[in-house]
């Protein structure tokens, strides 16, 4: 059986819409009742969301914007009321506030509408903890903090709508209204928050773990009002020690001059920091505001020192820092203001005198950085003189440090036909000996190493020569090894010592390459006493000689290591001699020529061996023997 269709069930008077939105917008009560009971389904039209003019919105919202309490009431008898309040629309709250996805509920209390908000919540079931695209994950109480709107907060907390520190923002921070009206600085919500017992070390999970509590956010905005007032009323200042630094960082860049002053008397922080956070507005090459910055908090920790009766304890003068010392009155600072060198100068010297008695590595960077500006700007000596103070300072703290800055300077220096000054490079090579080089330390040997290149390319007269030659001698005694087992005779020859030599390597590559005879010959020279021309090192058990036969084709390497006394009957693990591992016949050659006759002793210990003869056994012999006997064993297993 067909069933019998009105036409008008099937389509709405289109006119209807607007004709319900001016009945709810002119307040006719009656008309609006009467109009929705002659439809025969009202609840297409009270949960639809239509424009007017900028605007989206329901009829509901409509109603909660020009505060008509009755007309809601009307509204919800003929729709159920879960279906309506939270409706989404777009409301204009202001000429440049235009706020989307705003509920009812939001419509009355932004319109400060509170019976018809408590009509709504109380009837209509309204959340406050819906947000909005312009607050996301923001419930109303929160919304209400953050725009500074004291009535809401009042109507939400003393209706028991909202919980004054359960109630959070549902992002990972979960701010408190408290929090809120902190960071903006309400101090007349503050106030009424706090009476209302608001937690006031409420820690809220920020990503920056240092803005955590309300205080800490005041702080951080430099609002020195709010900052009393929870202090007056109790507020834990933990977190902002724990952080000083950070806070006072963003006090001296932001210019938060009376928040410094809270933090200095409350003990928060000291001269000492004002001045560290002064030092670091200035870098290698600053800018002359920030020059003038860090002149104010200069004068100001100078201002509290006077208050004070606090003294410095200044560093003496020295020639890295030109014989410099720190500005003692406020007519001293104002003369180096426009500086940089003398002003870069004057927080190096505070640094100093703050830093090293902590053994704070923070001391030493801007130290290096100044360095690399003094290298640029081709003033060589200053920067020799400022590292080689470095690295006594480092030695103080007792952290490990490395002269491969050094090496790096001096290539720079040559590269630049620059003049190296024998007493500086001097003072640099002796540097191997202090305390705090590790001699069995790899890059010290390396180091060490490439000093020596750098003297064979030093011009010089005889006494200067003789100096550099005295502290090679120094070196060799050492018999310093690497942790292969190599010897500086061994790096001397071998291309792999080219590889950890990587440090700003396009640099010092030009002048420090392997194998190096001018290296090899000085070291021979000055140490051919305590160097031992036939050590093996540990992997292959190669001498000199057989890396020499292995790598080079220079045969003037090889004639230098033979002149010096190199074995060329010694083997290698393998049974191998140089001759052997030799890989060209100009070498080949010259080895044939040298091979006879023999030594006397290299025969004996040859035979010894070869005969499996147990010499360890016997004490007489020396360990120094033994060896002798192993290097001439074509047999070893």
């Amino acid at each position: 059986m067909n069933e019998i269709i009105q036409i008008d069930s099937l389509y709405a008077d289109e006119y209807v819409p607007d004709k319900l939105y001016v009945l709810v917008r002119d307040n006719l009560v009656d008309q609006l009742n009467d109009r929705l009971s002659n439809l025969t389904n009202p609840t297409q039209y009270l949960t639809s969301v239509s424009w007017h003019g900028e605007e989206k919105l329901s009829l509901l919202m409509v109603a909660t914007l020009n505060g008509y309490d009755e007309i809601v009431r009307i509204l919800f008898a003929h729709c159920e009321p879960q279906h309506q309040v939270e409706l989404e629309g777009k409301v204009i709250i202001s000429e440049k506030d235009i706020i989307d996805g705003m509920t009812a509920i939001q419509c009355a209390c932004y319109r400060s509408h509170f019976n018809v908000a408590k009509t709504l919540i109380d009837i209509g079931g309204a959340d406050v903890n819906h947000d909005n695209k312009k607050w996301p994950y923001y419930p109303l109480l929160i919304q209400a903090s953050a725009e500074n709107r004291l009535d809401i907060v009042r109507f939400l907390i003393e209706n028991g709508y909202s919980d004054i520190n359960k109630t959070q923002s549902n992002d990972r921070n979960q701010c408190t209204a408290l929090i809120w009206a902190a960071h903006r600085g309400y101090t007349t919500l503050i106030e009424y928050l706090l009476e209302k017992d608001a937690d006031i070390n409420y820690s809220c999970l920020n990503i920056d773990s240092f803005l955590s509590t309300p205080i800490t956010f005041a702080v951080n905005r430099g609002n020195i009002d709010v900052i009393q007032l929870l202090y007056s009323r109790g507020a834990d200042i933990g977190a902002l020690s724990t952080y000083h630094t950070k806070f006072l960082m963003i006090a001296v860049q932001l210019q938060y001059f009376d928040v410094i002053d809270f933090l200095f008397k409350k003990s928060i922080i000291t001269i000492d920091d004002l001045e560290l956070t002064a030092c670091s507005l200035i870098g290698i090459d600053p800018p002359i505001e920030h020059m003038h910055k860090a002149l104010m908090f200069f004068n100001l920790a100078m201002k509290f020192r006077i208050s004070r009766q606090t003294l410095k304890n200044c560093i003496k003068p020295i020639i890295a820092y030109e014989y410099h010392q720190e500005c003692q009155t406020y007519e001293e600072l104002d003369a180096i203001k426009d500086d940089h060198d003398r002003m870069w100068i004057e927080t190096a010297l505070v640094r100093e005198r703050i830093l090293l008695s902590r053994s704070d590595n923070t001391l030493m960077r801007p130290l290096l950085d100044r360095g690399d500006l003094l290298v640029s700007r081709g003033e060589f000596d200053k920067c020799l003189h400022l590292w080689i103070h470095a690295f006594y300072l480092y030695q103080h703290m007792q952290m490990n440090t490395c002269l491969h800055r050094f090496v790096w300077i001096f290539c720079k220096m040559i590269t630049e036909n620059k003049f190296i000054p024998i007493d500086r490079f001097l003072q640099t090579c002796y540097l191997i000996f202090e305390p705090s080089q590790n001699r069995s330390c790899d890059d010290t040997i390396y180091n060490a190493l490439s000093l020596v290149v750098i003297a064979t390319k030093q011009t010089t007269k005889h006494e200067e020569r003789m100096l550099i030659f005295h502290w090679v001698a120094k070196l060799c005694r050492e018999n310093l090894l690497i942790s292969n087992g190599k010897t500086l005779i061994h790096l001397c020859v071998d291309n792999e010592t080219n590889q950890p030599l990587n440090w700003r390597r396009s640099d010092t590559l030009p002048h420090i390459r392997f194998p190096n005879l001018p290296a090899l010959q000085l070291l021979l020279t000055c140490g051919h006493r305590w160097l031992n021309v036939d050590a093996i090192e540990l992997t292959h058990g190669c001498t000199a000689l057989h890396l020499a036969c292995l790598q080079s084709a220079d045969v003037a390497i090889i004639k230098c290591l033979v002149d010096a006394g190199a074995h060329l009957d010694c083997v290698t693990y393998y049974g191998d001699t140089p001759k052997d591992c030799a890989g060209n016949k100009a070498t080949r050659a010259f080895l044939n020529c040298k091979t006879t006759p023999h030594r006397l002793k290299c025969l004996c210990a040859r035979l010894i061996a070869n005969k499996r003869m147990r010499t360890i056994e016997y004490n007489f012999l020396t360990s120094q023997l033994n060896g002798f006997i192993l290097l001439h064993d074509v047999q070893k297993d």
